[in-house]
């Protein structure tokens, strides 16, 4: 009999346990529940994201199209991404709806939905996965499309292209979700107008070399070029050479009139139209090269002070030219009307090719004649270039393979990282020069990136490969303080032009009430980076196709299985995009997706401490586990 009753008093606890994890079932499907132990809550929703989803006044519709049977690799993928979903749904209630596609019921349906799935923005990831020393590719649509109404916002969860599958991979999927989701959802309710322009003219970054950048920023803003064209950046009644000027250049310009022969010729009649009558005798003049001159209403001067009147921020990358004193005019002006500028300006130029044939090549100055522009806004970009032993390798010209260290493109961090470099890897900086602080005391200046305590400046720099292949750490040995390669500045500015001597005729210029001159800034920000390579993205030939490289990724590990995430380029700037045009509210969020980051000497010298911690304290939890059972098995028994 009493074996009766034990026997059922198991079954009743039994019983007991399903009832009790059936009911834990039930209220979790309608109480979304999570507990995140991550330090940085990494795997939960941010506030940010909770207030977004709560507030939402309209319905939004979910388009999922990574449905259907996958490998075991990608379900994992699948499995992230409804569990994610599911968070957004529980949050967001009633006006927060999912719809799940799967487009491989249907093949002509499929055919249909991948067509319009294309031409919303979501493009296929084609995953490799390796079984019995055979690679098989698997073709997935990785995105959402956010519905709002007759609106929609396509999210992109995967990178565009072809990666082998990897916990890694698996991680960055898993990391970028909510920033990926919540972006496309800001897209649709509350979209984007500022306005973000590169600047032209100077040999800066064409838009292949910023491809990858201008792709993430586009995301949210609206990004342009922009030239302040020299003829436009001329001034009333100035000697210019116009033979390199064709006629439609001209009218294009709105100049308005000529001066040929000491006889002022007009380009445009009474009623703003092209004035035939002058036409062929100007075009014959241009050809002949005997304009010397030419003359632009006064009224209209301002059109050409304005051009930058709607542009949020400026962008200034890598410029190599030297910029007319118009040009450097029309920009301070911008920076007084509160403009915003990220310049990315080198000091000195390496060219890599010459290292082919020779090995051993010099760095030289480049022609911009910025520095002393920079200057007047309490920036001093030094004349040299900071090696490091914690450092990103090259990839030799001569087709030698790679340098592993080559310490003239140093990896750049903070001891103490500020919100911008939170969860973002170390920067990869190229040929970087190093940034000090002069005057404008009334700025709030924040350094944004420094080199490790082993660096060494150059100043008169060569650049040798033989020299390079072994570390010698007493050449990266010194007291100084580790130079800081990037600030942020904010505050009121002084204009480069205050106090200025200058001209006669520009004095006059200033002093025209057109042109509005302003000595003092109203409160704005500006970045300062001694490398205009930190958002320039690398070029692979992948499938007979030329394809740029991701900033985050070193292009020599393109192919191999084990490729993974190294450098925080893109996520540090747009972060910093994201601080000057007000949209900080994006920053924690990007912050979530973990990056490698490189680990500070102590953790190395802690290594083996936490390995015997990690030995030593499951053997005695369990030993006292065994411990604990007997003795209370002996008391009980004993009894």
């Amino acid at each position: 009999m009493r074996v009766l009753g034990v026997k059922y008093k198991s079954l009743f606890n039994l019983l007991l346990v399903l009832i009790i994890v059936l009911l834990i079932n039930g209220i979790s499907s309608i109480y979304f529940v999570r507990v995140d132990l991550s330090a940085d809550k990494i795997h939960s929703l941010s506030n940010e994201t909770k207030i977004t989803l709560t507030n939402l006044d309209e319905i939004i519709t979910a388009d999922v199209y990574l449905v259907g049977e996958y490998p075991a690799e990608i379900e994992k993928l699948k499995k992230s991404l409804f569990e994610k979903l599911d968070e957004f749904k529980a949050y967001g209630a009633d006006n927060f709806k999912i719809n799940y596609i799967n487009l491989d019921e249907d093949p002509e349906l499929a055919k249909e939905f991948k067509n319009q799935v294309f031409k919303d923005g979501v493009d296929f990831t084609d995953i490799i996965i390796s079984r019995d020393s055979k690679q098989e590719v698997i073709r997935i649509w990785s995105g959402i499309i956010l519905r709002m109404g007759d609106q929609f916002s396509p999210v992109q969860l995967l990178q565009k292209g072809k990666f082998p599958i990897s916990q890694l991979i698996i991680n960055q999927f898993n990391d970028q979700l909510e920033y990926n989701i919540i972006l496309g959802l800001n897209n649709l309710i509350k979209p984007s107008s500022k306005k973000i322009k590169f600047l032209r003219g100077h040999g800066e970054l064409d838009n292949a070399d910023a491809w990858i950048i201008r792709d993430q920023l586009i995301k949210y803003y609206d990004v342009d070029t922009l030239r302040i064209k020299q003829l436009k950046a001329k001034f009333y009644n100035e000697s210019i050479d116009l033979s390199n000027y064709q006629y439609d250049s001209l009218i294009a310009y709105k100049v308005d009139s000529l001066i040929i022969a000491k006889r002022s010729i007009p380009l445009f009649d009474n009623i703003g139209n092209p004035n035939k009558n002058s036409k062929r005798f100007i075009k014959k003049s241009l050809q002949n090269k005997i304009i010397s001159k030419y003359m632009k209403d006064p009224s209209k001067i301002s059109e050409d002070l304005d051009v930058l009147d709607e542009t949020d921020l400026l962008i200034i990358a890598k410029p190599r030219l030297t910029f007319s004193e118009k040009e450097l005019f029309i920009i301070d002006q911008y920076v007084m009307r509160g403009g915003k500028i990220i310049w990315l300006v080198d000091m000195l130029d390496v060219d890599e090719s010459v290292l082919k044939d020779t090995n051993i090549t010099y760095a030289k100055p480049v022609n911009h004649e910025l520095q002393q522009f920079l200057f007047k806004y309490g920036a001093r970009f030094n004349m040299n270039m900071v090696n490091d032993a914690r450092c990103s390798p090259l990839i030799r010209e001569d087709g030698l393979g790679r340098i592993p260290n080559w310490y003239f493109f140093p990896m750049l961090y903070m001891d103490e990282p500020s919100k911008y470099l939170k969860n973002v890897g170390p920067i990869k900086a190229r040929y970087i020069c190093s940034i000090d602080t002069v005057g404008e005391n009334n700025i709030k200046k924040t350094p944004l990136l420094k080199t490790s305590s082993e660096f060494k400046v150059l100043r008169q720099t060569s650049v040798n490969y033989q020299n390079l292949y072994n570390y010698n750490p007493k050449n990266f040995e010194n007291d100084a303080e580790p130079p800081v390669c990037a600030w942020l500045y904010e505050g009121i500015f002084n204009s480069n032009y205050q106090n200025r001597s200058v001209s006669k005729d520009f004095k006059k210029f200033i002093s025209n009430p057109i042109v509005k001159y302003k000595e003092t800034s109203i409160s704005t920000k500006m970045v300062f980076i001694g490398d205009g390579d930190i958002i320039r993205n690398d070029f692979l030939k992948i499938n007979d196709q030329i394809k740029p490289v991701l900033l985050s990724f070193e292009s020599a590990d393109y192919g191999n299985p084990e490729f993974f995430p190294r450098y925080g380029n893109s996520m540090f700037f747009q972060n910093l995009v994201d601080e000057l045009l007000d949209k900080s509210e994006l920053i924690p969020l990007r912050s979530k997706m973990n990056m490698p980051r490189l680990l500070k000497k102590d953790i190395y010298s802690e290594k083996q401490f936490w390995q015997l911690i990690n030995i030593i304290i499951p053997i005695i939890i369990i030993t006292l586990i065994g411990f604990l059972n007997q003795y209370f098995r002996k008391k009980k028994y004993v009894n």
